[in-house]
């Protein structure tokens, strides 16, 4: 039963591989008629050759892979699809949502394969025990291209937190010293690296390319999706349409950026005892009561014993 069963999973999952990379009739036919419209373009052998001579990764893998994200892409939903493309964004683009799916989709195949193995093996276990084994590899291999993707998520949320204030603070001080607003921020595009140069590196190319400079922040706002960012943003919008100088703006949300900065590092500096505890309580203490009252336990052991 269990060997009908193993052939049946892995069944599955060949037809589904087949069915996902192979083309499909649109393909085959459109193949047909490129075969039958250029006869002879090429001799055969000699791109069966080239083809050989590629490496593996490109002439197997990759377009493996690239059929995977078309098919993906294609079947997944709008809304899935959407979601997927703003936490990439947040998160500085690190793939396509394509290469996402297919990473996901991977993961949680070989997941629920590893865990119909492992449920076969403790064959002599419960059918409820084996059933929860399954879907908790099957979960897990669902769960962490997310896990993955909201660390990367929150590295770069806390980075540009960082950096915030300085960048403010070199914004001022070109924009009191003369340059224009677009100016400022090449500048400090140039000047900063990490996601705080990337994110006002994006915002130039967007007014570049023509985009109006408050739809460019919004974006920029959007992207970072932070809080001081959102601040930043809106009060730079408001000071464009009532006509505020500019360059007392920048000042005053410099000055209350570096005060939100020493008040984070503040309530960091108190949550430290707290965290402290745990390691303390379980690691440390205990073993100063080893070294401390092993040998006077020894010492008593022996004296009742002589006694």
């Amino acid at each position: 039963m269990e060997r009908l069963f193993l052939v049946l999973i892995f069944g599955s999952v060949a037809a589904l591989a087949s069915l996902v990379f192979g083309p499909s009739a649109r393909e085959r036919a459109v193949n047909r008629r490129v075969s039958a419209v250029r006869p002879g373009r090429q001799d055969p052998l000699a791109l069966e050759d080239q083809e050989l001579a590629q490496p593996f990764s490109q002439r197997v893998l990759g377009p493996a892979v690239a059929s995977l994200r078309s098919q993906l892409l294609r079947f997944a939903p709008v809304s899935v699809r959407r979601r997927a493309e703003d936490k990439l964004l947040r998160a500085g683009r690190p793939m396509e949502v394509g290469s996402l799916f297919a990473v996901r989709f991977l993961l949680l195949t070989v997941m629920l394969v590893f865990g119909v193995l492992m449920a076969m093996v403790g064959q002599g276990t419960s059918v409820g025990r084996n059933m929860a084994t399954v879907i908790g590899f099957t979960f897990a291999g669902y769960v962490l291209p997310d896990l993955w993707l909201g660390g990367k998520v929150n590295k770069r949320r806390q980075a540009i937190e960082h950096g915030l204030p300085d960048v403010l603070d070199l914004l001022t001080i070109s924009v009191e010293a003369g340059l224009g607003f677009d100016a400022a921020i090449q500048k400090v595009a140039e000047k900063f690296k990490g996601p705080v140069g990337e994110e006002f590196q994006e915002y130039i190319k967007e007014v570049k390319l023509g985009r109006p400079r408050v739809e460019a922040l919004r974006g920029l706002s959007r992207r970072a999706d932070l809080e001081d960012m959102k601040t930043f943003v809106a009060s730079l919008i408001q000071a464009e349409q009532l006509g505020v100088s500019l360059a007392q703006v920048l000042r005053i949300q410099a000055d209350q950026m570096r005060y939100r900065r020493r008040q984070r590092a503040q309530e960091r500096a108190m949550k430290m005892p707290i965290k402290m505890l745990f390691p303390l309580v379980f690691f440390i203490l205990p073993t100063i009561f080893i070294v401390l009252f092993a040998p006077l336990a020894v010492h008593l052991m022996e004296v009742f014993r002589a006694s």
